[in-house]
């Protein structure tokens, strides 16, 4: 059976594979639908009814990981390794999506009564709900940005095991985590470190140009200036998590396999 060695370091070829390179130059960009849905969603969703937000929050969410699923296909490729998510229809995605999103959900919501049982105040507790959301949109500075590269350590093991053509369960994960916890824990701190870093350029960013977004005569093409800054934060944000996992945990693989002197 396939296992993870070979998905994230073999470049084993198959007859339903498609190699990197036959997307050219539009290698990067498969992911950019994806994140103006999400980007345009969550702007929108702030005018939206009160029982209608909860439902383009969560299509947001969904979004969000559709583009994830993407790109860890794609940094896996462009690492030299094999994964068949490359064979999933867009059904298959879909499925694969939703059954993600609840699982997060659920986990996000232990996470918040657990912060509430433990005393934690209830405004920083709400707050890690925003676990998923906060890969690729930007959030307030601190400890969420821990659990922000957590969620996306545990989202892309997740993948990893659906590439696998296993049931994507958090068992599976654990497991993984004790194979290669030192490597993982390391991604973690350095996803943490790059959300700092970039959610602090991006706030720099936003100030300087919070004349042209907050002038009084808000036009269409200020909505589009708006969203596109967002939309390029986004995608800056979401391959370099991806790309800190993938090398991470590629690099545990080969250090379990090297032979021994």
């Amino acid at each position: 059976m396939e296992n993870v060695e070979t998905t994230l370091t073999s470049s084993q070829p198959s007859r339903a594979y498609r190699a990197f390179p036959t997307f050219g130059p539009y290698l990067l960009l498969h992911i950019v639908p994806w994140l103006l849905l999400a980007t345009v969603l969550r702007t929108c969703a702030k005018a939206m009814p009160d029982g209608l937000i909860l439902l383009g929050m969560i299509l947001v969410q969904f979004a969000v990981f559709i583009a994830f699923l993407l790109a860890s296909q794609k940094m896996i490729e462009l690492a030299n390794g094999w994964t068949s998510l490359s064979q999933l229809t867009f059904r298959e995605q879909v499925i694969f999506g939703w059954r993600v999103i609840w699982r997060l959900l659920l986990l996000f919501l232990l996470a918040v009564c657990t912060a509430n049982f433990t005393g934690v105040d209830r405004f920083a507790a709400a707050q890690l709900w925003l676990g998923f959301d906060g890969i690729v949109f930007p959030w307030r500075q601190g400890l969420l940005q821990l659990w922000i590269a957590i969620v996306s350590m545990i989202t892309f093991m997740l993948v990893v095991e659906r590439g696998l053509d296993r049931p994507p369960r958090f068992v599976g994960i654990l497991r993984e985590i004790r194979h290669h916890g030192r490597h993982l824990s390391r991604a973690v701190v350095h996803i943490c470190a790059f959300l700092v870093i970039t959610t602090f350029l991006q706030a720099q960013i936003a100030i300087f140009l919070s004349p042209l977004f907050d002038s009084a005569a808000y036009s269409r093409v200020q909505f589009l200036l708006y969203t596109g800054f967002i939309l390029l934060f986004s995608y800056i944000r979401l391959w370099g998590i991806i790309a800190i996992l993938t090398y991470s945990l590629r690099a545990s693989y080969r250090l379990r396999t090297a032979p021994i002197p």
